[in-house]
């Protein structure tokens, strides 16, 4: 009996995901803004009953990936405690080099898909700020007790989605030709003293 629930919720990611892959062949071949539920059920043999208790909706489709990938993403702190807070949100995007290296093609549609339709864009970014308040958290525990610890942590874990999102976007637009590990190596370089910029400075009146 232990291993019914199991196996239940093993069938039911495996559902998800060949709806899933349905409904990213009709994205990338007819658009997301045009591709309906319907059809996507119509495709993938299911009612529009069964489709709402796999997804909330279209954008959930898309950015479903987003929190499996995060979610293991996360994992990374815990398996690398002697690594610098830095190293380690890099490392926190091992799984979509992963992912992008096993699925080229539609790591990048995904992205194009996410970069083109805006409320598809905005489910996403919702998830990438879920997943920062997630990261900020696990920062904030390797700090330790520092001065605005909190804050620091914030900042940090701020800083790496928003190399997270630059990288994956730059990716994207060179038509994944260099490797996403090559680009977010250098988005997180990116974050490093600039010449020309200077420090940044305490403004107050």
């Amino acid at each position: 009996m232990s291993s019914l629930p199991t196996l239940q919720h093993r069938l039911k990611d495996q559902a998800r995901r060949e709806v899933a892959d349905v409904a990213m062949r009709l994205f990338i071949e007819g658009g997301f803004d045009s591709t309906t539920v319907d059809q996507i059920c119509a495709a993938a043999g299911l009612s529009r009953r069964t489709f709402f208790r796999y997804f909330q909706g279209k954008e959930s489709v898309v950015v479903a990936v987003l929190d499996e990938l995060a979610d293991a993403g996360s994992l990374m702190f815990a398996a690398r405690p002697d690594d610098d807070v830095w190293s380690v949100l890099r490392h926190c995007m091992d799984p979509f080099v992963a992912w992008s290296e096993e699925n080229h093609a539609r790591a990048l549609e995904t992205i194009r898909l996410v970069e083109e339709d805006s409320a598809l864009r905005s489910a996403y970014l919702l998830r990438v700020d879920q997943w920062r308040g997630s990261l900020t958290q696990l920062v904030a525990a390797r700090l330790g007790p520092l001065p605005d610890r909190d804050l620091r942590a914030a900042v940090v874990a701020a800083a790496g989605m928003g190399a997270f999102l630059a990288g994956g976007r730059e990716w994207q637009l060179g038509g994944g030709e260099a490797s996403l590990a090559e680009v977010f190596d250098r988005a997180f370089a990116a974050m490093s003293p600039t010449p020309g910029l200077g420090p940044v400075q305490n403004r107050r009146a």
